[in-house]
């Protein structure tokens, strides 16, 4: 980034307390269009704003650098700072990881069901209540875990 020097700077949004993600690219925009190199810059990243604040991202900042000096092109330098997917990605993996530790945990107690066999309205009703511990203290476990990082 030594020969890009900055030509547009946005701050937005200075009172989001939340997650963010960062996103930076870089284009180039060749000689023929050089006369309105900065303005197709402009359309360029307005139209990626424009983009993410259709999908529910709250702008935070943006920034757009600029090179001038290859003779027969100009490239930018694109940062755009915005909030993080709406989805709740945290939620989502901890609930996958209680699911697959539920079918592990089914996956062997109906091993040892099929071992003691002699037993099945005991072994059945004890492999739900473990089943449902167990997946309680992963979730409590992971969640605490998330909490403290």
């Amino acid at each position: 980034m030594e020969n890009y020097n900055l030509v547009y700077k946005r701050i937005l949004n200075q009172g989001y307390r939340g997650h963010a993600e960062q996103c930076s690219y870089t284009f180039t925009v060749n000689k023929p269009d050089q006369l309105g190199a900065y303005w197709t810059a402009k359309e360029h990243l307005d139209a990626h704003i424009q983009e993410l604040q259709e999908e529910g991202s709250i702008i935070l900042e943006y920034y757009l650098w600029e090179d001038r000096t290859p003779t027969w092109e100009t490239n930018y330098y694109c940062r755009i700072v915005a909030s993080a997917s709406p989805l709740p990605w945290g939620l989502i993996i901890l609930a996958v990881l209680a699911i697959i530790a539920l079918l592990v945990t089914v996956w062997i107690i109906n091993e040892v069901k099929e071992i003691v066999e002699y037993a099945p309205g005991l072994v059945g009703a004890i492999s739900w209540v473990a089943v449902a511990t167990i997946a309680v203290a992963t979730v409590f476990g992971i969640y605490m875990v998330k909490k403290k990082g």
